[in-house]
């Protein structure tokens, strides 16, 4: 049975097939072969899972030119245990005797697709069009990618940009198949009960294939009292990585003088205070508290998972207020920690499941890039800027060319979940008592410029029933000194920020298009993969006031299904 590489078990199986006509010469039958064989190894070689590893991809050991030879390929998929099917024709086939007829074997919910050439010779294109085009009047997605390869000779490889937009669209598919089944870990309540970050138990689990368990705080509050659940000497390392490596010297209890004095710590070297022995023991409660949780996360097999460090855990006085799990949440979603490099685990503060489904999204389509959960917090318009700069007595010229003087940009400032990967130099704070009277430390930061991603959020409506996409692409951007301390004082000055600039979107629009009060940034996701995701899973996109509809190598088109349906709203509407 041909696998590219050799299988492993527990990861998600890519099955590629070639239809051929059945009265092609051999030469012609043995390079359509060698296309479809060329084009698994590009899957193996170019998508990663989360924890970089490869998915099984398997192609089948002959073409499929008949009802015979469709059964037989379908029984070899099977037992390759096939989760997504992609079709890469060179020749004309009878779809119906080929491709349908081994298609038909699996569930209708199983992705497909379907890749190929636009060669003349013994023309593939047209098997593609008719075969897409039958999926379509049957009711099923099948996208396509038509791009550019030698006409002629027995190995002819697709030119980079196809191989890109084929590489995309496998990723969505190779993303579907992965969630399928797994599960994220929501601890209590959503967040502070804003509605927007549900845990929408049944949505999840028919849009994205994800179930979810849902945990009491109470375990997890008696294990942290007990020192149970964590092995005190792994807790000793982990105390010596954060203190001694990765915020060394960059330690800071004194958080409230620094804001009052507006201390400008993230532009001067400023020496911290030594650590009492209390602010010692709050620092280990919350270290103690990720290994509690990444224990508990892996006894369960979660990918992700929420937490609610706000009200009952951290800053209800009617209780007993815990130290802070902000720093526990940074370290899951960070590519580092006392153990070195690690997979990302996403993971969302204040319990944001509706974030969190962006996140795991982002994470697993970009091929475990590490999710930055950010605050939608203050939009600052290129007249404010000015305003600003003003008072500061800053002289803006040098920067006028800057796509933030001329859009605005945001300042995303959220005190969890803020990945180390985006920090230039990363703190810790110790959180304000009126806030977190539980206190701990949080991580702080500004991020570097020149991180570009997407950045926006999955929306849930129950007029509709479905999810929503609304992002954008942006990048982070570099302030000069006095202004980005003025911004990060003017916020929540000890947790992270991430000043962006959408790419489409200006300021003004984008302060009054995002669905809540969350959004979430990833790097190495284009546009047209998540496109691709979205069709897969019938999650709806929101489309930018005066942004074209339609981008060259940006956008995915749209699969026929949708246009022979009134359009991709109105097709995903018939189908969910």
């Amino acid at each position: 049975m041909p696998f590219v590489k050799e299988k492993q078990s527990g990861l998600p199986t890519l099955g590629v097939f070639v239809p051929c006509d059945p009265r092609i010469d051999d030469a012609s039958r043995k390079r359509a072969f060698n296309i479809g064989k060329m084009t698994a190894e590009l899957l193996a070689e170019r998508l990663r899972l989360p924890d970089g590893k490869p998915p099984n991809v398997f192609y089948c050991s002959h073409l499929i030119d008949s009802e015979g030879t469709a059964d037989s390929g379908a029984k070899e998929s099977k037992e390759a245990g096939a989760e997504a099917l992609i079709i890469v024709p060179d020749t004309w086939f009878f779809p119906g005797k080929s491709a349908m007829a081994l298609t038909a074997h699996f569930p209708q919910t199983i992705p497909l697709a379907c890749v190929g050439g636009n060669n003349a010779p013994k023309p593939g294109v047209v098997g593609i069009d008719a075969l897409v085009g039958a999926y379509a009047q049957t009711g099923r997605l099948c996208p396509m990618v038509i791009g550019n390869m030698p006409e002629t000779g027995m190995n002819p490889e697709f030119d980079e940009k196809t191989k890109e937009e084929i590489v995309d669209l496998a990723y969505a598919m190779m993303a579907s198949a992965a969630l399928k089944g797994k599960r994220y870990l929501s601890v209590d309540t959503d967040s502070m009960q804003m509605e927007t970050a549900l845990n929408h138990v049944h949505a999840a689990r028919r849009f994205f294939g994800l179930e979810s368990t849902r945990e009491s705080m109470k375990i997890f509050a008696d294990m942290l009292q007990k020192e149970a659940g964590y092995d005190p000497k792994e807790l000793k390392d982990l105390r010596n990585w954060v203190v001694n490596i990765k915020f060394k010297d960059r330690i800071f209890a004194n958080t409230e003088e620094i804001v009052e004095s507006k201390t400008p710590v993230y532009t001067q070297n400023i020496k911290p205070p030594a650590l009492s022995e209390e602010d010692k023991k709050k620092l280990d409660e919350g270290l103690a508290l990720y290994l509690i949780i990444r224990d508990y996360m892996k006894d369960i097999n979660a990918i992700a998972g929420g937490w609610t460090s706000q009200l009952a855990w951290g800053s209800d006085r009617r209780g007993i207020p815990l130290s802070t799990a902000d720093i526990a949440e940074s370290l899951f979603n960070s590519t580092e920690d006392h153990t070195g490099k690690k997979t990302v685990i996403p993971f969302s503060t204040e319990n944001d499941i509706q974030g969190l489904l962006t996140m795991i999204s982002y994470c697993y389509l970009s091929g475990g890039k590490p999710p930055l959960f950010m605050d939608f917090r203050k939009v600052y318009e290129p007249w404010e800027i000015e305003k600003n700069a003003k008072e500061l007595k800053l002289d803006l010229a040098p920067f006028k060319n800057e796509p933030w003087m001329e859009r605005g940009f945001i300042d995303g400032n959220n005190s969890g979940s803020a990945s180390l990967d985006y920090a230039r130099e990363a703190y810790l704070f110790k959180a304000i008592e009126y806030y977190f009277p539980g206190l701990g430390f949080s991580v702080g930061y500004v991020s570097p410029q020149g991180i570009k991603g997407m950045a926006g959020r999955v929306a849930y409506s129950g007029l509709s029933g479905m999810f929503t996409m609304v992002h954008d692409e942006a990048q982070s951007i570099e302030l000069p000194p006095s202004l980005l301390e003025r911004c990060c004082h003017a916020s929540n000055y000890s947790w992270p920020h991430t000043f962006l600039t959408f790419e489409h979107v200006p300021s003004s629009l984008a302060k009054v298009g995002i669905p809540a009060n969350h959004f979430h940034m990833i790097t190495d996701m284009p546009r047209r993969r998540w496109q691709h995701f979205s069709d897969y899973n019938l999650i709806l996109n929101y489309h930018w006031e005066n942004t074209p509809d339609y981008t060259e190598g940006k956008d995915r088109p749209q699969p026929i299904l949708w246009r022979v349906n009134g359009g991709e709203v109105q097709a995903k509407m018939l189908m969910k």
